[in-house]
């Protein structure tokens, strides 16, 4: 008997089985339960079931995984001109760098922006498509260059961590610039940020995070001016201005007695600084134009009217002739590329705060 017999007469058999057990449950002399039926046996023949298949879908993904790393293996195990890497781990590099892989090599994306140039097939392996050439990498996937391709990544953050796997050639470029993972070329706010942070004015929120779209406190402020105004010690030592919100021994105590000595701040109140407020664009521009007139002692006579821009209502009286004064000398500009607005009202923004910085020292050539 052949099997293709052997089979058929089991399920024959099978069926004849589940006709007899239903036949006794409908008699009401069964010897298998209906309840057994329902919570034990059939459960447990789906639990096989799906046990089965998921070892199936495993031993599948096992597979196709063991023929990637040999093709992998079969051309990152060539000889070529460069560097070879045995894993993923992290590289550091910094804007500019740029990694070229040849067929069969893998990439990781771990921090930081960079960019892909190509004429051939390169892989997202982790989504499963094909990375076009000019695309960005996305972090946290894994990248592998096809048959016949060369690969050319350009790190576009200030910093980046990038992960290498068979045979590639390094490239530095070269370039000192602020390192941030979340500060990239072609960011508006990326020439500012290299600026401030190249000139000690700002420093990151941690050691590869500048925060760019994170509020900037009064407190905060006033400790770049001092900078700004480069660190006069006798000066921040000398200072005998007390706030009754502003502790003995907070970190910023010091440079805001300063600032307030120097007539560069005068509070928020009688008594009162109000150091962890975050700073608005109206506080800001009147802070650098205090700092300009009273404590650096140029010339702040420049102005520009007002008149046509359409928030300029929102403006406190106190910061009107500041705003005048800031957009005059380009410290300052439209918020909108619609309309004229000042938004003297918005929290300013660290990127905001190193950009306004930059034109003003810029301008009056402080540094």
């Amino acid at each position: 008997m052949n099997k293709r017999l052997t089979y058929l007469c089991a399920a024959i058999g099978l069926l004849l089985l589940l006709t007899c057990g239903v036949f006794a449950l409908t008699a009401g002399d069964s010897l298998v339960s209906l309840k057994y039926l329902n919570t034990a046996l059939l459960p447990g023949i789906r639990e096989k079931g799906e046990q089965a298949a998921n070892e199936k879908l495993q031993k599948t993904y096992d597979d196709a995984k063991k023929v990637l790393d040999a093709v992998q293996e079969e051309y990152s195990g060539q000889p070529a001109a460069g560097s070879y890497s045995d894993s993923l781990a992290a590289r550091d590099l910094v804007r500019g760098d740029e990694l070229e892989f040849s067929t069969g090599s893998s990439a990781l994306m771990l921090a930081g922006t960079a960019s892909v140039a190509h004429s051939g097939v390169f892989l997202d392996v982790t989504d499963g498509t094909e990375v076009p050439s000019g695309a960005r990498l996305t972090p946290n996937h894994r990248y592998l260059t096809g048959e016949d391709t060369t690969v050319v990544v350009t790190v576009t953050s200030g910093a980046a961590q990038l992960g290498v796997q068979g045979n590639f050639a390094y490239t530095a470029s070269g370039v000192q610039t602020a390192p941030f993972y979340d500060v990239s070329e072609g960011d508006w706010f990326c020439g500012p940020v290299d600026y401030v942070c190249r000139n000690g004015l700002f420093s990151g929120m941690e050691v590869n995070r500048f925060g760019p779209g994170e509020s900037m406190t009064r407190a905060m402020l006033m400790t770049v001016l001092y900078r700004l105004a480069g660190a006069p010690e006798d000066e921040r030592d000398a200072a005998d201005v007390h706030f009754s919100d502003v502790p003995e021994d907070a970190w910023y105590t010091d440079y805001v007695r300063w600032g307030a000595a120097q007539g560069i701040t005068a509070g928020t109140g009688p008594d009162t600084f109000s150091p962890e407020q975050r700073v608005t664009r109206e506080q800001i521009v009147t802070l650098l134009y205090s700092f300009c007139a009273n404590y650096l002692e140029l010339d702040t006579s420049e102005r520009q009217e007002l008149s046509g821009y359409q928030d300029l209502e929102q403006a406190s009286g106190w910061a009107r002739e500041a705003f005048s004064w800031a957009v005059a000398k380009g410290i300052v500009g439209s918020t909108s590329a619609d309309t004229r607005t000042l938004s003297p009202r918005k929290d300013a923004n660290r990127a905001e705060v190193a950009t306004m910085l930059r034109a003003f020292a810029e301008n009056e050539k402080i540094l």
